[in-house]
Parts: structure tokens; C-alpha cells; sequence
């Protein structure tokens, strides 16, 4: 699965994130929750609203 930064947009798989220690290497913020899911094109989220 492909993370992205909310930080800077740098994509990284969840692996490399582990190995760095959920640090993200181009802008070097440190937070577990900078990373944002990258969905694929057929899975594309589906809102509905009234």
C-alpha cells in the first residue's frame, strides 16, 4: 500500500515507513499522522451525500 505525506506529497510503501520509523524522508518531519492513504484507481472512494 502507498502512503503519501500530507506534508510535501512524497509517496512511500508502508515498509519504508516502518524502516524509517514513520519519518518522512524529503521534508524530515517526524508524526504518525502526516501519512495518508493513496487509493488505486479502481478502488476510488465513494462519497454519498444528500
Amino acid at each position: 500500500m502507498v502512503y503519501v505525506c500530507i506534508e510535501c506529497g512524497t509517496e512511500f510503501e508502508y515498509t519504508e515507513l516502518l524502516r524509517n520509523k514513520m519519518k518522512c524522508n524529503a521534508c524530515s518531519v517526524k508524526r504518525n499522522n502526516i501519512w495518508v492513504k493513496q487509493r488505486t484507481e479502481e478502488h476510488q472512494k465513494t462519497v454519498i451525500a444528500r
